[in-house]
């Protein structure tokens, strides 16, 4: 697996059901390919470490941040780590070299515990905006920084799950989705003509 740096973004971990238990879970599997950070422990009198963050994204090939839906949006402690770690000359640049910064070409990604369901986020629910319309200025920050902002992981529902089976189910397809390589758009795009051919399919789709 590519070297993942996995971000927790949770304001009050203990009160956490979801959270708190797939991240218990996950970390035996840590190694130097997969390293667990949860920033709310590395912000220390309201202060970042803003070089040592820096230099795990830098170390980084995969970056996934973890948190929970805050108001439609996620949590103010996430919003002050990107504030304060994206700095010109590091995350983008406005002139000359300073162009080539340290997150161009990385992968991004997020898992976000929802706590309503999937149906809620839907035209004609109660929210009836999806949670990629609602995240949709994070994807925009990533890309506008150089990274690749991949597949997100969503887990909704997440104020219901209370039975250590359900968790369980969760944890097995979290699992997953964190070892899983991602798979670049042209590649997926040559598997469907690849796909295409072999079924003889006919026309766009």
């Amino acid at each position: 697996m590519k070297k993942t740096l996995l971000l927790l973004a949770h304001p009050n971990l203990d009160e956490s059901i979801v959270n708190r238990t797939l991240i218990k879970k996950l970390t035996p599997f840590t190694s130097e390919n997969l390293i667990i950070r949860n920033i709310s422990e590395c912000c220390i009198d309201n202060y970042f470490n803003i070089a040592n963050e820096q230099f795990h994204l830098s170390n980084s090939e995969r970056v996934i941040f973890q948190f929970p839906l805050y108001w439609y949006s996620y949590p103010a402690i996430l919003k002050k780590w990107i504030d304060e770690v994206f700095l010109p000359g590091f995350a983008y640049g406005r002139k000359g070299e300073q162009l080539g910064t340290k997150l161009i070409g990385k992968q991004f990604s997020i898992i976000v515990s929802i706590g309503g369901t999937e149906q809620m986020h839907t035209p004609g629910g109660v929210v009836g905006v999806s949670i990629n319309e609602l995240l949709r200025n994070f994807q925009t920050t990533i890309e506008y920084v150089g990274g690749i902002y991949t597949y997100p992981f969503f887990i909704y529902g997440s104020a219901f799950i209370k039975e250590q089976a359900q968790l369980d189910d969760i944890f097995k397809d979290y699992q997953k989705y964190i070892f899983s390589e991602y798979i670049p758009k042209e590649k997926q795009y040559k598997k469907l003509i690849e796909l295409a051919y072999e079924k003889k399919a006919k026309g766009y789709y």
